[in-house]
């Protein structure tokens, strides 16, 4: 996970294609705003996971290194991000609590 750190109106760049500006920040709260084409769906996360349905979770996502040292390969899909590979594994189930 990348972290960065972004003061009221200052934004970061997705892929070329989103921007996620900081709009606002009271206390504890961060109000975020997302510029994103109409074919790019913008969720909340609780959100996305509920469009999922209860058995599929989010995407993992692997960088080389991981990639290597994992036991299980199975359904992981070699893509790259900015020149970088990486590896995704699609749905992966949620674990039960």
């Amino acid at each position: 996970m990348l972290v960065l750190t972004r003061k009221e109106n200052e934004a970061i760049i997705i892929a070329e294609k989103v921007r996620v500006v900081v709009a606002e920040i009271q206390g504890t709260k961060v109000r975020l705003g997302v510029e994103a084409p109409r074919n790019v769906a913008v969720d909340r996360e609780e959100i996305h996971l509920r469009k999922l349905g209860p058995t599929r979770g989010p995407p993992e996502v692997f960088t080389q290194q991981e990639y290597d040292v994992l036991t299980d390969h199975a359904q992981c899909e070699p893509m790259t991000f900015y020149g970088r590979p990486m590896y995704v594994r699609e749905g992966s189930p949620l674990p039960i609590a």
